[in-house]
C-alpha cells in the first residue's frame, strides 16, 4: 500500500537540568476533520532503562492513526537509573499535557512493555484524562509479586550474577548524568544496561528505583503494598487500591501468551480489575507471541481488512484493539463539540 501523505515535526515539551526533553509529531498532511482531530500519544518501551522515541517504532499504529486523520506523537523521557521512574512519570504527564494545549485535547494515551506503565500512571494524573489508553505487552504493576520477590530472573532459566552491577547501578543513580534516550544495544547479551534491567527484575529494585526510595521492595514484601508512602501512591495506578477508587478511560489491552519478559497476568490483571470498576475494556490475547511480536512481520495496513494481512489470522488481533478505538472516539466525537 502507499505510503499515507504526512509530515514530522519535533518539538521541546520540557527542559530539566539543560536536558531538553522533545517530542516528534506525525501528522497526516489532509487536514483531519473537527471529529477526527485527536492524538495518540505513545511512549517507548525498555524497561523504563534503555530506548529512545525513535525505538521499534510501531508502523501499524502509526499508519493506522494517520489513516485516521490522527496525529501520533512520541516523547522521550528521563530513564532510570540516573533519573528515579517518578521523574518519568513527571516527564510523560508533561508530555501529554503540551499535546493537549498545543495539539489537540482530544488524546489518546498509549505504551508499549514499560511506556504501558508511563502511559497508565500519566492518564491516571492528568487533571484532563484521555478519552482511552492502548497498552501493548505493557509493564503495568511494578508492585506485584513478580517485581517484589527476589530471585526471579528476568528470563526463565537465566539467573545472573548480580553482584557485578548492584554497586554500578547504585553509583548511576546518584552521580550518573540524566539521560532521555539510549539505543536498543546491538547486542543485548553484552550490552552493560541491558545487566541493569536483568539485576533490577532479580534483585526486585523496580519499586526502589521508581520512587526513589532504597528498600521500598522490601518492604512491600513484608507489609504489602500498604507500606508504600502516601506520596508515591499515585505511582502505582495498577495497585488494588488505585483501581478501586479510580475511574479509568476505555482501555485496550493486547499481549502475546508466549511473552517471555512480561507475564500476561500483567495485562490481564489490570484488565480485570478495570472490569470490575466499571471501565470499558478489551483485552486480546495473542496466541503463540512473544515481547516485542508487533515490531517486526506486521504489515502497516494491516488494520484494513481488504488487503493481503488477512493470510494471517493473528493480524485480526490489531484490527480488533483499533476497532474498540474507533468506537470509543466516534462516540465522543458525536456526542461532544468541546474537545477540539
Amino acid at each position: 500500500m502507499a505510503a499515507i501523505p504526512h509530515s514530522t515535526t519535533t518539538h521541546v515539551f520540557k527542559t530539566i537540568d539543560g536536558l531538553e526533553l522533545t517530542l516528534d509529531i506525525t501528522s497526516p498532511k489532509t487536514a483531519p476533520s473537527s471529529s477526527s482531530k485527536t492524538a495518540l500519544v505513545h511512549f517507548h518501551g525498555g524497561f523504563l532503562v534503555i530506548g529512545e522515541k525513535t525505538t521499534f517504532p510501531p508502523a501499524w499504529l502509526i499508519n493506522a492513526c494517520l489513516r485516521r486523520g490522527w496525529t501520533y506523537v512520541t516523547p522521550s523521557y528521563r530513564l532510570v537509573p540516573e533519573s528515579t521512574g517518578k521523574a518519568a512519570v513527571s516527564d510523560a504527564i508533561a508530555a501529554c499535557e503540551w499535546v493537549q494545549s498545543h495539539v489537540s485535547k482530544r488524546l489518546v494515551v498509549a505504551g508499549s512493555s514499560a511506556g504501558a506503565y508511563l502511559g497508565l500512571t500519566a492518564a491516571a494524573i492528568l487533571l484532563s484524562p484521555p478519552l482511552a489508553q492502548l497498552f501493548i505487552y505493557g509493564m503495568l504493576d511494578p508492585v506485584s509479586h513478580r517485581y517484589v520477590i527476589p530471585g526471579i530472573p528476568l528470563m526463565a532459566d537465566h539467573l545472573l550474577d548480580t553482584s557485578k552491577f548492584l554497586e554500578i547501578i547504585k553509583n548511576a543513580s546518584e552521580k550518573g548524568p540524566i539521560l532521555d534516550a539510549y539505543p536498543f544495544p546491538a547486542d543485548p547479551t553484552t550490552d552493560l544496561r541491558m545487566g541493569w534491567i536483568a539485576t533490577l527484575h532479580q534483585e526486585a529494585l523496580y519499586p526502589d528505583y521508581i520512587t526513589g526510595k532504597p528498600g521500598l521492595s522490601k518492604l512491600i514484601r513484608e507489609n504489602g503494598i500498604e507500606a508504600i508512602p502516601e506520596e508515591d501512591r499515585c505511582l502505582f495506578a495498577a495497585a488494588p487500591a488505585e483501581t478501586t477508587e479510580n475511574a479509568f478511560p476505555p482501555t485496550a489491552f493486547i499481549h502475546g501468551d508466549a511473552d517471555q519478559f512480561i507475564s500476561i497476568d500483567q495485562s490481564v490483571d489490570l484488565a480485570n480489575k478495570f472490569k470490575a470498576s466499571g471501565s470499558k475494556v478489551t483485552t486480546v490475547i495473542v496466541p503463540g507471541k512473544a515481547h516485542g511480536f508487533d515490531i517486526i512481520g506486521v504489515p502497516s495496513d494491516v488494520d484494513i481488512e481488504s488487503t493481503s494481512t488477512d493470510g494471517e489470522e493473528w493480524f485480526s488481533s490489531f484490527r480488533e484493539v483499533l476497532g474498540f478505538l474507533d468506537a470509543v472516539i466516534s462516540n465522543v466525537a458525536s456526542n461532544s463539540t468541546q474537545l477540539l
